[in-house]
Parts: structure tokens; sequence; C-alpha cells
């Protein structure tokens, strides 16, 4: 059904009506929602009403008036489910699309205040309620509200309509060099339906209301925002939670106001807790209030492999004529994040520490990643020894912050620009003020540790001098210090890069040199991508592509596979990988190509460990449609061969092997250095070292030493050659263990020597 009705019982007239969600529930009863009273004694909030399930939608036309839409009726219209891309949907359009929803509330609330929350809307969204103009909103990823209170018509029926537009950047010359919406990787990427650079890639919209929509319910002030900014002073052993708070007040007079506020441990036990209670005037409109609260020996918030994820709760209310008028509760961590870049480190809460990363594009419509499959990608993540992802050029939805912050998995948060825009000062402003959207709209999350405000801005990508005719070469710099400018100032507890520079991904054996160039020094401090594609397993790519284009041969078949994201020149004249003899073949070659690559880098990248690396982030760690591309886990979330191998070079203490050759001829002295590296600070005193050499199963011999391995460090620990050995295949193994000869770390090199 399309409309609903709420049964309001008589406890609204007193006042009582506002009780958390999560305290209630909503029952359908023949189309009509019933809010089930609390038990007594609970305490009290506001009242949320969602409005998700079915609405009424159809394909629109951008010139079409509300009025002209509303006068034909929604008879005609498709149902669509709320909140959903309307991809997903089965709507493979773009451009305009109307949604509506009709819903009635009792006149015990028509002096009570009304707002209509969305979560998030792609790309932009214009609302009109009863025919009334509301609103108008740009911007995909942000959470937005507008106050519906004189709009809406107590004890009768209510007709909501949206006009969504996720419309496509104009197919000109050069578009994607201009484009005008802040889309990200939704509207211009490598894995986008179709890739970057083709006709096609804008197909698949990600257009729709994704995230939930609701009705709240509150009384005349309101708790618009609030913003708890950390302060460790870790000598001192004592931390100060500096709350910011907006309160609106939705009436004509002040009101005297008692604000407490109750701080205590979220996902640990503890009895500690903080209370404090302020006065406050509320004035109408707008009001800034600020609080410090002081705590002694705070439980800090650590990322997962270096200690645990602690968290904290603040409950704030609001208190007007002895009675709780509003409340609104936040999660937040104690944690102190700085980098050098003098000294090219990292410390979180005073400990330095090496970045180990990945980058992540969950899917590319967001309304498929539940709480569960995010939780499912931060498992394989973790368990792929990665400490921080980069949400690659977007923003993805809240449920991922909220449990990577509870897993304890770190986050360099990218703003969604990508590529070229549009270099005029209207786009500017609203690139601005999205960009502070991001950074106060996750703020409290402690997982995120940095934010970098576009991904290879024009003006600094040369490598787009022989892709576009008219490539300007300080295109976008005014709009990058502008970002910067803006955010910089806005967030001193984390770090903020300005842009993610084409130097800082290498690409090495992928779209330049050979991946063998990863065994030379770096100058670069930060690499935030390196990696190849590979196939995903055989049984998947038949979900991809027919059974008779799992051999490419004609045009039309490669066609269909590069509109799935293959790159076939980088694969076979970069990679020079071979398609062997049958699909399972070619899968397999690809897979071992993207894995003995990732291992190379990033154990290469780990010996340079602040000399000068100090974080690294492979590309990519998933498949964000049913495509072939970059992922080390493809979108069925089956890992590959690049999984196990980033895995492996990962590991916390990893003994690492450098060699230069991959393969000798018979007579050549084959050369390798053992390494220890040790990401964790824990120091292993007398740590039990042993390497073993194999030829085909046969162990030719083995060998232990003891060493001392100190905390957060990396050196030599011994050379090894060899100038005997006969043709064959070889495996050397280095393992390292405590003193107690508990295992700590497991790495094998293999190798070919030939007649």
């Amino acid at each position: 059904m399309n409309s609903f009705h709420l049964s309001v019982p008589e406890f609204f007239r007193h006042g009582l009506f506002l009780v958390f969600v999560s305290l209630f529930s909503l029952m359908c009863v023949s189309g009509t929602v019933v809010a089930q009273l609390p038990q007594a004694g609970t305490a009290i909030g506001r009242l949320v009403i969602p409005l998700s399930g079915t609405w009424k939608f159809k394909a629109g036309d951008s010139k079409e008036s509300v009025s002209q839409t509303a006068n034909k009726g929604t008879d005609g219209w498709a149902n669509i489910h709320v909140p959903a891309n309307w991809y997903l949907e089965g709507h493979d359009i773009s451009g305009v699309a109307w949604y509506s929803k009709k819903f009635t509330l009792p006149n015990e609330v028509a002096r009570k205040h009304v707002a209509l929350n969305f979560s998030g809307v792609d790309y932009t969204a214009e609302v009109w309620l009863n025919g009334k103009y509301i609103g108008f909103h740009e911007g995909y990823f942000q959470a937005f509200s507008f106050d519906i209170t004189k709009a809406i018509v107590f004890g009768k029926e209510n007709q909501l309509m949206v006009k969504v537009n996720s419309p496509l950047e104009k197919m000109v010359e050069d578009w994607s060099l201009h484009k005008r919406y802040i889309k990200g990787i939704f509207g211009h990427h490598d894995t986008r339906p179709g890739g970057a650079w083709s006709a096609r890639g804008q197909e698949k919209n990600t257009g729709g209301i994704w995230a939930p929509v609701e009705l709240e319910i509150h009384e005349a002030a309101l708790i618009e925002d609030a913003k708890v900014i950390p302060h460790l002073h870790l000598s001192e052993r004592s931390a100060d939670a500096e709350v910011q708070l907006h309160i609106g007040l939705h009436q004509a007079a002040a009101l005297p106001a008692k604000i407490r506020f109750k701080l205590k441990p979220y996902n640990f036990p503890s009895t500690q807790s903080v209370s404090k209670e302020v006065f406050q005037n509320l004035a109408p409109g707008f009001n800034s209030v600020n609080v410090p609260i002081t705590l002694k020996d705070p439980a800090l918030w650590w990322p997962w492999d270096q200690g645990k994820p602690n968290l904290y709760q603040l409950e704030i209310n609001v208190v007007a004529n002895d009675q709780v008028i509003d409340t609104k509760t936040v999660t937040f961590g104690f944690r102190d994040v700085r980098y050098d870049k003098a000294n090219n480190e990292w410390r979180i809460n005073g400990n330095r520490m090496f970045l180990r990363g990945t980058n992540y594009i969950a899917t590319q419509w967001l309304s498929e990643m539940t709480p569960e499959r995010f939780a499912r990608d931060i498992a394989l993540i973790k368990s792929a020894n990665v400490n921080i992802v980069r949400v690659h050029a977007h923003v993805t939805a809240d449920d991922y912050y909220r449990l990577c912050d509870e897993a304890g998995l770190l986050n360099w948060q990218d703003f969604p620009l990508q590529w070229g825009y549009k270099d005029d000062e209207e786009f500017t402003r609203n690139a601005v003020r999205q960009a502070r959207d991001m950074v106060n709209g996750l703020f409290n999350h402690p997982s995120i540790i940095a934010w970098s405000l576009i991904n290879e801005p024009t003006w600094d990508a040369t490598w787009m001098k022989t892709k576009y005719k008219h490539y300007n070469k300080l295109q976008n710099k005014d709009l990058t210090d502008k970002l910067y400018q803006a955010i910089y100032p806005l967030d001193k507890t984390r770090y903020v890069h300005p842009f993610s520079a084409s130097a800082e991904h290498p690409w090495l054996g992928w779209y330049s040199g050979s991946w063998l160039d990863y065994n030379q020094p770096t100058n670069v401090s930060l690499v935030t991508e390196f990696g190849a594609q590979a196939l995903p397993d055989l049984g998947n790519l038949r979900k991809i592509v027919a059974e008779e284009d799992l051999w490419p041969v004609t045009d039309k078949q490669w066609d269909e596979w590069e509109f799935h994201n293959f790159r076939r020149q980088e694969t076979f004249k970069y990679a020079k990988v071979s398609m062997g003899a049958t699909p399972a073949e070619f899968v397999h070659n690809t897979q071992e190509y993207q894995a003995k690559l990732i291992k190379l880098a990033a154990e290469s990248y780990r010996r340079q460990r602040y000399h000068p690396v100090s974080g690294i982030f492979q590309f990519m760690f998933v498949e964000d449609w049913p495509s072939m591309n970059w992922g080390m886990v493809d979108y069925w979330r089956s890992p590959k061969l690049g999984y196990c191998a980033l895995q492996k070079a990962y590991q916390p203490v990893l003994p690492s092997i450098e060699w230069k050759q991959e393969n000798y001829k018979r007579g050549e002295t084959a050369s390798f250095e053992l390494w220890a590296i040790n990401d964790l600070h824990t120091s292993y005193p007398g740590a039990r070292i042993n390497y073993s050499l194999r030829n085909g199963k046969t162990l030719l011999e083995t060998h232990k030493l003891t060493t001392d391995i100190a905390a957060d460090s990396g050196k030599k620990i011994k050379t090894l050659s060899w100038n005997n050995l006969v043709p064959g295949h070889y495996e050397l193994v280095h393992t390292i263990a405590d003193s107690k000869g508990n295992n700590l770390g497991v790495n094998a090199h293999e190798f070919e020597v030939k007649p």
C-alpha cells in the first residue's frame, strides 16, 4: 500500500510522546501503522516514523511541474521499494524520476514540530508536500532534513512528492574533463559499467532514494548536530571531550533550558562515567553550545592490530520545564592522529604506525550494502591483515563507518572528486559546501584518520595530455586549493591530504614499466594505489559473460569484456599475461600475475618503512559490480590468488625475502636477503628464525638462528647465496617465531633455475 495512518493515544496530549524509535515498534495492521507505547519510566526522546516500504514511482520529464505530475494521479505509476537505487529495482534509467508517498498524522500532534529526514538521495532532490514546495538538495551522500510542520494537514491524508534527478554528464567532446556532478566513482571511473573512457561509461545509473526516509516528531527545541572533538593529554593520562552542539529553537520566545551530559563506555566493561549539566537560554533560531568534558584515564581507541577499539557514548538531554524535550546520543573514541611529513611517520595515540592499506568501493549501488554485508567485507579486509582502507573517491553508507569504529579498522576518506571538473566559481562553491558536509557528517567516527580532497586532479595528471585535445595544465588547481583552505581549519584532529597525486600511483607492470620494477627504491612516502587486474574464478566469470564469450576472439566479444572493465592492452602489452589454451588457464594466469605483483610491491615497500614509505594502499579490494577488474575479491566475495598474496605480504610480523631476479640460469649465483619486519609495538627478544630450501619435494637444507626483533622495526637478518643449483623449481621458506616457538610469520619465495 502507498499510504499509512498513525494511531496516537491520549499520552500525546501530555507531551510524553517523544520516545526513541529503538524503544518502540511500528506495526502495520490493515495498512495502519500503530506506535506501541514504551514501558513506564522509559527514557524520553523523539518519535521517528520510518517511511520505508512501497512508494509510487515513474520516470519523468525534467520540464514537468509537480502540479502537472500530481494532477495526473499516481494510479498508473509503478511500485518501488524505498530505500533502493532505482537500477536495482529494475529501472535502468537516468535523469528525472518522480516518487510519491501518502501518510496521515493525527490531530493530536498538530502542535508538535515535524521534520522530513532523508539519509541519502542520488543526486538531487526537490520535495513537495500537498503541492507546497518544501526544498531542494544536491549531493548523493549527505543526510538532509526539511521542516514540514506548516505544510502538513493533520488528521487527513498527505501526499509527499519527490523529484529525483540523477543526470548524465553531457556527452560532448572531452566531457569527462569538465564534469558537473560531485559523484566521484559513481559518475566516472575505471570500475564503472563501461569503464572510464568508453561511450558507455555512464550506464546503469546510480540514482534514487537509496537510504532511509523518516518523519520525525519533536518539541520546539531540536539538537540538530552534535560534534565531539577528542583532545588527548597522554602525559597526564587524561582527555577532554569538546562537545559542540547546534540546537534549533522553533518558537518565537526564548526558552531557558538545562543541557545534561552523561559520558560512559560503549563497547567495553567499565563503571567509569562522567556527568555534567549546563544552563543555556535558548534563543529563537540557531544556538551554538560548546561544553568541555574532562575524563581521567580514558580507554583509548586503537586500530585492531595495535590494541582495542574502545568507544564511548555521550548521552545529551535538553530539559525545559522539568521535562526532557530532546535527546541525542553520540558514539566516539578518544584517539590522537598525527602525520609527520618531514619524517614520513604516522602516529596513533603517540605510537608510530605503518599503514597497510587497500582501496575499497563496496558497490556501484549503495542501497544493496546492508550492515551484514559491510560486516562481511570488514572481516575479509582484517583477515587480509589490512589495517587501513582508502574509501576510494566516494563517501559510502554510514553503517560502514560505524562498523569500522567497532572493528578498529582505520579509514582514509576521499571526497568524491575524480579527475576533471568544470572550472568555475559556481562549481567550486558547490564542491566546498559538499566537502564541509562530508567532514561534519562523518566527524565523530574515530576510524577516519585522514581526508583526501580530489583524486588525480587534472593539473597534476600529466598523463591527460595524451588523453584530451584541450588539456589545460592549470585546470582545477584553484578548486584544489580552495578545498584545502576550507577543510584544513575545519578539522584539526585529522590529516588533510590536498589531493591524491599521480606520483602516488606507480602502477608498475600495468600502465608502465615491469612488475619487477617494484624491486627498486621509491621516493614516495604515501603509495595510495598499486596493483593489477585478474579475472574471477571460472564459475563467476560465467555469470558475467555468456558461455560463447568465455574465449573472446572477435571485436564484439572483446567489447563485451571491456564493458565489464577488462583492460586488454594492459593485460597483454605491459603485464604480458598469456591467455593459455583454455579459459581456465587464462583465469589462472591473470590471477597468478596479480598475486606476484601485489606480493613483490607490498614487501618491497614494507622494507622501505619510513625511509621513505609511511603507508601503502593496494588497488582494489573488491569488485563493485559483476565485472573483471582490479579486485582481489570478486563481486560475489570469492577471493582470488591476490588476496592470499596480500594476506601474506601484510602479516604484522613479516619474514620478508628480498630478491633481485625472478629466475636464474645454471651457474648464476642466486642471492637473497632475509628480513624481519615488525609493525607491532611488542618486541621479541630471542626470536627464532628458520629458513629452508627445497627443490621440488626434496628438502636440500634447513637452518636456524636466533635474533632480537625490536618493536616497530625492520632489519636485514641474513644474506643467502647459492651458485651450484641444478635446473629445477625451488622454494625458499622463511619463518619467524618468538622465543617460546610460537609462530609469528611465515613466508616463501619460488624461483626457477633453467638449463
